[in-house]
């Protein structure tokens, strides 16, 4: 589903935060990707990464992006490292509805541990805020994948139940922990 023409166009790539730069994929990223997406301790956390993942499957993954991006149904940011330009990870925000939208990371193994999903996380649940005027923002992960909830619940994120989803790069159904935040939470957090 693609954003309402009211909602399209409110804002302008690239975002930044104190860390990041957070802008659309680009077809010369595939290397970059392919190298962090490829390893297995950051594809196993994820549901779509296949293993061994390789350059032309991130430089078709990309072109997709870009295709969803032009569309507005899911924007795909690359976390790119102010200090050092590095591309660190990508976030992706999806459009579930008029009113809910759901985020999805991951971050590279040299860039983990330094802030940069929490802070990608908390420009994209401003984004689905603040100019998509988004109500709800939803996001899963593996129960047993700390960082990842220890960053939703950062960001205001709460538990709200364990749900199954198909993965199609493993070919088996996962339990994921869903956790979610409302736009009233933010605002008067604010």
């Amino acid at each position: 589903m693609s954003l309402p023409r009211s909602q399209q166009l409110l804002f302008r790539p690239p975002l930044r935060s104190e860390q990041l730069v957070l802008r659309p994929l680009e077809l010369t990223d595939a290397p970059k990707v392919a190298e962090l997406a490829g390893d297995w301790e950051v594809a196993r956390w994820t549901l779509d990464i296949p293993h061994p993942y390789d350059r032309t499957m991130a430089r078709d993954f990309i072109a997709w992006a870009q295709g969803e991006m032009s569309s507005q149904r899911r924007f795909f940011f690359a976390l790119v490292a102010r200090t050092s330009g590095d591309l660190a990870g990508i976030i992706s925000l999806t459009c579930n509805g008029s009113d809910e939208g759901e985020i999805g990371y991951w971050v590279g193994r040299p860039y983990q541990g330094q802030g940069y999903a929490r802070e990608a996380a908390a420009v994209m649940i401003a984004l689905a805020f603040d100019a998509l005027e988004m109500r709800r923002v939803v996001a899963a992960c593996r129960p047993d994948n700390e960082p990842s909830w220890r960053v939703m619940e950062y960001c205001g994120m709460t538990y709200v139940e364990t749900i199954q989803r198909w993965s199609i790069a493993r070919r088996e159904t996962f339990e994921l922990s869903l956790y979610a935040v409302e736009r009233s939470v933010t605002e008067d957090a604010t």
